[in-house]
C-alpha cells in the first residue's frame, strides 16, 4: 500500500518530458525518489534515490484500473443488473437461441454476476453482421461515426484464423454433423463463433490510445490440448482497411485482429499483427520454455494467403518486458488483464498490457494495416469464442469489461 500512495503521489506531481533514453517514442513521466526494481535494458536496475522512468502508459494504466468511467463512449458492464445490456453489446455473432449469453450469481461476492457465453457443437459459422442500413444490426452509429462502421450499405468484414504458434500434430478433422451444415467450411476447415461486439457508439478511433481491462475465467479442462486448435478469446480489428489488400488477395480476403487475446491448446497468449506479420509478445506457460526478451519479437509468423504454414516473419516492432512478464493461466482461474490499445502504420503505435498491477510487456512500431485512404481507421473489439471445430462444449465467463479513452 505505501508504494501504492507513493506512485499515485509521484504520477499526480509527475513533470513530462521527452527521452530517447530509454528507446521509447512515446512522452514519459519522471518520478523522484521512488524505489524499484526493473531490468537493466529497460531503464535501469534499482532506484532508490535516483529518478524512476514511468510511461505515460503505466501510470494512465494504473489509474485505469482502480478508478471509474465517466467520459462519453466509455464504459463498465459487470453484468449485475438485467439481461445483456444490447444498448452496450451487439449480440449478432451469438446463437441467441440455442446458446445465448447467460448470467449467474457470483458465489464470491454479493449481489455479483458473472456472464457465461457458451460454445457447442451447434455453434457454427461465421455470420457477417449487416451493419449498415435499413439493418442496423449493431445500432445506429453515432453522428460523429457517421463514415465509419454503420455506413449505408456496409457490412462486417471476414477474419481469418491464420497459423497458430502452439506445437501442433495433424488436427483432426472435425465435420459438424449434417443436420448443423457449417456454410463456412471452406477445405475441410470449419470455425465456430460465439462473440459479443461492441455497438457502434462504441467503436473509437483505432490511432488513438483505449485502455480495455477484462476479468475473465476459462474452463479448467478443455477438449483438445494437443492439436493447435486456433481459438480467439478476445479481439481488436482496424477498420476499414486499405483497398490495395483486395487486390492483392481478393475480395474473400480477410484482415486479422491487430491484437488478439487467444487459448490455443488451453494456453492463454497474446499477439499483436504488424500487417502480415504476426508475433506472440506473452504467454502463460507452455510445454516448452520461453524466453521473453527485449527487442523485436521473436515468435512471429507471417499470415499472407501464401504462406499458411506459418512461415517466419520479421516485424517492425519492439518488445520491452516487465521483470516478470509469463501470464497466469486462466484455466479454471480468474485473470485479470488491462491493455492500452493504440493502432497505427506511422511507427507511432503502443500496445502494453498488464495483468493486474503486474506489467507484463509493451509493444511500439507498426501495428496494424494500411487505412482506407477516403475514411478515419476505427477499432472494434470483440470478446468471446472465435475458433476451428470442436465438438466440444467450453464456456468463457466473465465477471466484467472496462473501457476508456486515455
Amino acid at each position: 500500500m505505501e508504494f501504492v500512495r507513493v506512485f499515485v503521489g509521484a504520477c499526480s506531481r509527475a513533470t513530462l518530458r521527452h527521452s530517447t533514453a530509454v528507446g521509447l517514442a512515446a512522452p514519459i513521466l519522471t518520478i523522484p525518489s521512488i524505489e524499484r526494481t526493473s531490468r537493466a535494458d529497460n531503464g535501469g536496475v534499482s532506484f532508490a534515490n535516483a529518478t524512476t522512468v514511468i510511461t505515460l502508459a503505466s501510470c494512465a494504466l494504473f489509474f485505469f484500473t482502480i478508478g471509474s468511467v465517466s467520459s462519453a463512449g466509455d464504459f463498465f458492464d459487470d453484468f449485475k443488473k438485467g439481461p445483456l445490456n444490447q444498448g452496450l453489446w451487439c449480440p449478432c455473432q451469438i446463437d441467441m437461441k440455442d446458446a445465448p449469453v447467460t448470467f449467474s450469481a457470483d458465489q464470491g461476492e454479493s449481489g455479483d454476476r458473472i456472464a457465461h457465453i457458451i460454445v457447442k457443437k451447434t455453434s457454427i459459422g461465421g455470420n457477417l453482421c449487416k451493419l449498415g442500413a435499413p439493418d442496423y444490426e449493431c445500432g445506429k452509429p453515432a453522428a460523429v461515426l457517421a463514415s465509419g462502421p454503420g455506413a449505408a450499405g456496409e457490412q462486417d468484414s471476414r477474419e481469418t484464423l491464420g497459423p497458430s504458434f502452439m506445437d501442433a500434430v495433424a488436427k483432426p478433422a472435425w465435420q459438424p454433423a449434417p443436420e448443423h451444415k457449417d456454410p463456412y467450411c471452406e477445405e475441410g476447415e470449419c470455425i465456430q463463433r460465439q462473440e459479443l461486439r461492441l455497438t457502434d457508439q462504441y467503436v473509437h478511433d483505432a490511432n488513438k490510445p483505449y485502455l480495455y481491462s477484462i476479468r475473465f475465467r476459462m474452463p479448467k479442462n478443455v477438449g483438445d490440448t494437443k492439436n493447435s486448435i486456433r481459438w480467439v478469446t478476445a479481439q481488436w480489428k482496424q477498420e476499414p482497411l486499405s483497398d490495395k489488400y483486395k487486390k492483392e488477395f481478393g475480395e474473400d480476403w480477410g484482415a486479422s485482429p491487430f491484437l488478439a487475446q487467444r487459448y490455443d491448446n488451453g494456453v492463454l497468449h497474446i499477439t499483436v499483427q504488424d500487417e502480415h506479420c504476426r508475433c506472440m509478445i506473452a504467454s502463460a506457460p507452455q510445454k516448452e520454455e520461453l524466453s521473453w526478451d527485449n527487442g523485436t519479437p521473436k515468435y512471429c509468423q507471417s499470415t499472407r494467403p501464401e504462406d499458411t504454414k506459418g512461415k517466419a516473419c520479421t516485424p517492425d516492432l519492439t518488445a520491452i518486458y516487465g521483470d516478470n512478464p509469463m501470464l497466469t493461466s486462466p484455466a479454471g482461474k480468474w485473470t485479470e488483464l488491462t491493455y492500452r490499445v493504440q493502432a497505427d502504420r506511422t511507427g507511432k503505435a503502443m500496445i502494453e498490457i498488464h495483468e493486474g498491477k503486474r506489467f507484463i510487456v509493451r509493444v511500439t512500431g507498426k501495428i496494424g494495416y494500411e487505412p482506407k485512404s477516403s475514411k478515419s481507421p476505427h477499432t472494434k473489439f470483440k470478446i468471446g469464442h472465435y475458433r476451428d471445430y470442436m465438438p466440444f462444449v467450453e464456456t468463457m465467463d466473465i465477471d466484467w469489461v472496462r473501457a476508456k479513452a486515455e
